[in-house]
């Protein structure tokens, strides 16, 4: 079957000098986009001899044109939309802002998006890089270890992560464009997806008494339940990351059951993540270090219990999963280079549908999904950021679950106030379920039982959108597979996000962001050096980016069905996409046959680091692009040296006199000032909701701009099943006998 092409018939136009620009539009390509590029100048972390195999990698199957061809204006006009990243803010002492604010003109009705690495408000960019913007985000406050200087995101990996929400938006412009409403400029900045990512898994942190601080190869005290770290092998490194108690009971039983498990208060992994984890560890070392990774990972897959090894680039690019489903592209020149993240189906047949209030007569920009229905029947963090965002934007999202197998984002723990656990239920006091499913509605179903899967199916037969992230199969033993529920509702939606996808050897494996960012490769690159790697345990960058991959394609899915009636299912491999975002990794390997690990450094950017401030623990990350913004360092500093001028002053002080010069420049934020200081709240990043149980929490919301316009949050999490009786009742017309008998016989709640 032909892959559908969800966005054929639309109309892009990519002004790109950067990464970000680059990536939005090679995934609106990949979902059926026709796109035009500008040719401009690359400002990118490569070497300058692979510049022209990053460029086949970033822009290949697009329309490429000279600023000057004489077909641009018509094809500016013609657009649909505009995706830009250099309208305020360059890599060239402003010459590609002139040819783009020029060229934007030509293209008076078009929706834009508008990408910058920094805002400190809702008017224009400021100089900044994907470095600098990591460090304003607190994302690298979290990554390193806690005695050395904190560690940006290497290989441009920011601006690949804020293309990807580029490509959110854009879908979403697109979509609103085609039913009627505005032409929008939607504002994407790096700084907001990279904050928008830390609140998310900050919500398992500061909310605990825990901080969010960097701590090594692990998340700070294990992120709550441990272990959540990477460890030696004899061979190389293995991810492991134990979020529930059945999972960490799984890791003992593969250990032996040793005596120092049996233990008061080593049986509890979230007790062990807060104060034994340094006693832990050694034991975990010592067991991981006899064995080879092949060895550990198949204890993990006969016990239960999610790792993973952590694979080189070379080996990623070797295993025999990926080449299972045809991950990588082979050019004529037998360059490899990364291949679609998505596999793509429509319906096997279609039909009339159950009428859905979706779309609307009129879009609401501030709510332009309002009346579309999501199915929500994810867990944990990927699936439910997607729906989380869905709602964000207007649509009502039911969330499927069940006591009897809890959400695991229920069961990281209480909250903690002063030194004190919160009261409330035990399901109810997470501020981690608060945050990933804030403004949804709570159905307490048991999908294990044949009345409860046919319940759910009921609901899909409305719905417009199915969200799932469980193991391939799981929903298809139960009758809810998208064969089945297309076959009822051709007009669906679905995406099943897993970490290896729908198929192939690896399909059926289990595990968190972690897990997926050591079989990608990432892991492997971001550290001090070879010697000391680091990994990214506290941003666990695979679910976010998973997210925000399938965030895409859902919109751009809707935006498809409005042409033609039928909808489609989105099978998302989230370490395919983890490596989609690594095309430069995957070329060094290719052609200089070693991938460094940067550390701070920069291909092509110098100075590019992270400087020690005179205060305890302060830090500026500064970058100069051009010459010109070299020679304002050296006008600011003088005879000092950047080091030592940075170590004599506050970050506050040093970055104010580095930005007046023009001078990328960023204090490295904590957890706090990333979610809740000026930057934060003058764009918005979160939003106070009020819960039954916990009372007032900060919550991050989608982190776009429409118009100068945010998506707040539209309320806290549900209670479990607090909507149950009104979505049966209301939606599927049960009664309260039916009820009543459903309840007795445990198959709602």
């Amino acid at each position: 079957m032909t892959e559908p092409a969800l966005l054929a018939g639309r109309r892009v136009v990519e002004i790109a000098a950067r990464p970000a620009g680059g990536y939005c539009g090679r995934l609106l390509l990949l979902l059926g986009a026709a796109v035009t590029r500008v040719a401009v100048p690359q400002a990118v972390d490569c070497p300058p001899e692979l510049l022209g195999l990053y460029e086949v990698a970033l822009h290949r199957g697009k329309r490429i044109l000279q600023p000057d061809d004489e077909g641009l204006p018509d094809a500016l006009a013609a657009a649909d939309l505009v995706v830009v990243d250099s309208a305020e803010d360059d890599a060239a002492d402003g010459a590609v802002v002139d040819l783009t604010q020029r060229l934007l003109t030509l293209a008076p009705d078009a929706a834009t998006v508008d990408i910058a690495d920094l805002r400190e408000d809702l008017g224009a960019a400021v100089p900044a890089t994907a470095s600098t913007a990591a460090a304003a985000a607190g994302m690298s406050w979290g990554i390193g270890d806690p005695d050395r200087e904190p560690l940006t995101l290497p290989y441009d990996i920011p601006e690949y992560l804020t293309g990807t929400e580029a490509a959110a938006a854009a879908a979403l412009a697109l979509l609103v464009r085609a039913l009627g409403g505005p032409a929008q400029r939607w504002d994407v900045t790096t700084a907001d997806v990279l904050s928008y990512f830390v609140g998310q898994i900050g919500a398992n942190f500061l909310p605990y008494d825990r901080p969010w601080h960097r701590d090594g190869p692990r998340a700070s005290m294990s992120g709550g339940s441990y272990p959540a770290a990477m460890f030696p092998c004899r061979d190389g490194w293995v991810s492991i990351m134990c979020r529930i108690p059945r999972e960490y009971a799984g890791l003992v039983a593969a250990m032996g059951d040793p005596d120092w498990s049996r233990r008061p208060g080593f049986d509890d992994p979230r007790v062990v993540a807060r104060l034994h984890a340094d006693e832990v560890d050694p034991h975990l070392i010592a067991w991981t270090s006899a064995r080879t990774r092949d060895e550990v990972f198949a204890a993990g897959r006969k016990h239960g219990f999610p790792v993973a090894p952590v694979l080189t680039i070379a080996e990623a690019m070797e295993h025999e999963q990926f080449a299972h489903r045809g991950f990588f592209d082979t050019m004529p020149d037998g360059t490899v280079l990364p291949g679609s993240p998505y596999r793509l189906t429509g319906p096997a047949a279609s039909g009339a549908t159950t009428p859905s209030s979706w779309p609307p007569a009129t879009i609401d920009p501030a709510a332009p999904l309002a009346g579309l229905r999501v199915l929500d029947l994810s867990w944990v963090w990927s699936g439910p950021m997607v729906t989380a965002a869905l709602r964000d934007l207007g649509a009502q999202v039911i969330k499927i679950e069940h006591r009897g197998r809890a959400d695991p984002a229920r069961l990281r723990g209480r909250a903690i106030r002063g030194g004190v656990p919160v009261d409330g239920p035990e399901l109810e006091v997470t501020p981690y379920f608060n945050q990933m499913n804030h403004g949804k509605r709570s159905v307490a179903v048991d999908m294990g039982t044949t009345e409860g899967a046919m319940l759910i199916r009921r609901i899909a037969e409305s719905a417009d959108v199915v969200v799932e992230n469980m193991r391939p199969g799981a929903l298809e033993r139960r009758g809810l597979g998208y064969a089945e529920l297309s076959g009822a509702n051709p007009a669906l939606v679905m995406v099943s996000m897993t970490m290896m996808g729908q198929t192939g050897p690896l399909a059926g494996i289990r595990g968190y962001a972690p897990v997926m960012s050591g079989l990608a490769g990432l892991d492997s690159l971001v550290g001090y050096g070879p010697d000391r790697l680091i990994g990214t345990f506290n941003p666990a960058l695979g679910d976010p980016n998973g997210a925000g991959h399938a965030l895409a394609a859902v919109l751009a899915g809707l935006a498809g069905r409005g042409r033609g009636g039928t909808g489609c299912h989105i099978d998302l491999a989230q370490v395919e996409a983890l490596l989609s975002i690594m095309p430069v990794p995957i070329l060094r390997r290719q052609v200089n046959g070693t991938v460094p690990i940067p550390a701070n450094g920069h291909s092509a950017f110098h100075p590019h680091a992270i400087l020690p401030t005179r205060e305890a623990d302060g830090w500026v990350a500064v970058a100069a692009r051009t010459d010109l913004e070299r020679s304002a360092v050296d006008a600011v500093v003088g005879e000092e040296g950047l080091a030592a001028w940075v170590a004599g002053r506050t970050a506050g002080d040093a970055v104010q006199a580095l930005r007046a010069a023009g001078v990328p420049a960023a204090e490295v934020a904590g957890y706090t000032a990333a979610v809740a200081g000026k930057r934060a709240v003058a764009r918005g990043v979160a939003t106070t909701v009020t819960h039954p149980y916990l009372g007032e929490q900060p919550v991050v919301t989608v982190p776009w701009k429409a118009d100068g316009r945010g998506f707040p949050a539209a309320g806290p999490a549900p209670l479990l099943g607090a909507d149950t009786e009104p979505v049966l009742t209301g939606l599927l017309g049960l009664g309260p006998a039916d009820l009543a008998d459903l309840r007795a016989r445990g198959i709602v709640e």
